[in-house]
């Protein structure tokens, strides 16, 4: 109950209007020789309690090895949750390994450790704090309005809508 209304209150801190305007933006391409998709979507699952959520994601490269992820996770089906995870990357031939620590604060969990692969089609990730452990799976958002959506993303964004 007490990690229920931690994650209450912690979505009131979050700023989603931010990543919003972020994520309307012009899509591009990032990644060694920008071979990755920028935007993401897909959902997040706790292997401890089996909660999971809609999710989008910025992936953004600062330097050859330094990206930033910027999340917006849905949790309970209605609150909405932001926050950017410093990662570490090395590429592997078309697959990007991705590494990363990042504080969201006591009543999110606390540090949390990221590990995971991005390429054209997937990024795929483990997270880990000291209250829960999960993976996210998403796969490339839409380039434009116009592109519509995959039949896998279908599902995908109808529970992410706003």
């Amino acid at each position: 109950m007490i990690r229920s209304i931690s994650h209450v209150l912690a979505a009131f801190f979050s700023n989603a209007s931010d990543f919003k305007r972020q994520w309307n933006q012009e899509d591009s391409r990032t990644g060694p020789d920008n071979r990755l998709p920028r935007r993401w979507e897909g959902q997040w699952i706790s292997q401890t309690n089996g909660h999971h959520g809609a999710l989008r994601c910025l992936l953004t490269q600062n330097s050859p090895t330094d990206y930033a992820a910027t999340f917006h996770a849905v949790y309970a089906g209605v609150l909405r949750v932001c926050y950017s995870v410093p990662l570490r990357g090395q590429a592997n031939g078309e697959t990007l390994k991705l590494e990363g620590d990042a504080d969201l604060g006591r009543l999110a969990g606390g540090n949390y450790h990221y590990n995971g692969e991005a390429t054209a089609r997937a990024f795929r990730c483990t997270y880990q704090c000291k209250y829960d452990r999960g993976t996210f799976e998403m796969l490339p958002a839409p380039r434009s309005i116009q592109d519509g959506l995959t039949a896998e993303n279908a599902k995908i964004a109808k529970e992410n809508k706003e």
